[in-house]
């Protein structure tokens, strides 16, 4: 490989086939890489995807209400938190499970927990005493009434002398 000065060739000057050979290279060196990490042996990797438990949630507006559905399945009332401020609804929650199985000759327990936070905008005013929450079969249901907006009134204004 050549030392070429920054300044003298910009990067359309290089051909298609020193890039090419440049991407095979590094494609190599990262199979290298991968393989070198995951070929230890007996690699045991535990279930990380667990520790960070992350809902997907359904958001739909109706004429004067907020429909949201979250899905939080094996969390009960005490796992999650529910919050309304700033025209934001912040939903907090922590999973925690345990397994164990049992077999002739040995014990094997596994734990895993996780926490997770969502906080979804809401661009309009919301009644903040009329917010209710519901947790069903593994959902959480959440129903945001929007504040009625003031009616438009009209009045005529004298000019005073």
């Amino acid at each position: 490989m050549k030392l070429v000065p920054w300044k003298s060739k910009s990067v359309a000057s290089y051909t298609p086939s020193i890039i090419g050979d440049e991407l095979v290279s590094f494609q190599r060196e990262m199979n290298s890489l991968m393989n070198s990490f995951f070929n230890r042996g007996e690699l045991v990797i535990p279930q990380m995807l667990d520790t960070s438990f992350y809902p997907s949630i359904d958001l739909k507006e109706k004429d004067n209400k907020y429909l949201l559905d979250a899905d939080v399945p094996g969390m009960n009332e005490a796992d999650i938190d529910i919050d309304f401020h700033n025209k934001t609804l912040t939903i907090k929650g922590e999973k925690k499970s345990e397994k164990e199985t049992r077999d002739s000759g040995y014990v094997c327990v596994e734990r895993s927990s996780g926490t997770f936070r969502r906080d979804i905008y809401l661009d309009e005013d919301i009644d903040q005493n009329n917010i209710k929450a519901e947790l069903k079969d593994g959902v959480l249901h959440v129903e945001l009434l929007k504040k009625e907006k003031a009616k438009e009134s009209h009045k005529k204004i004298a000019i005073q002398h």
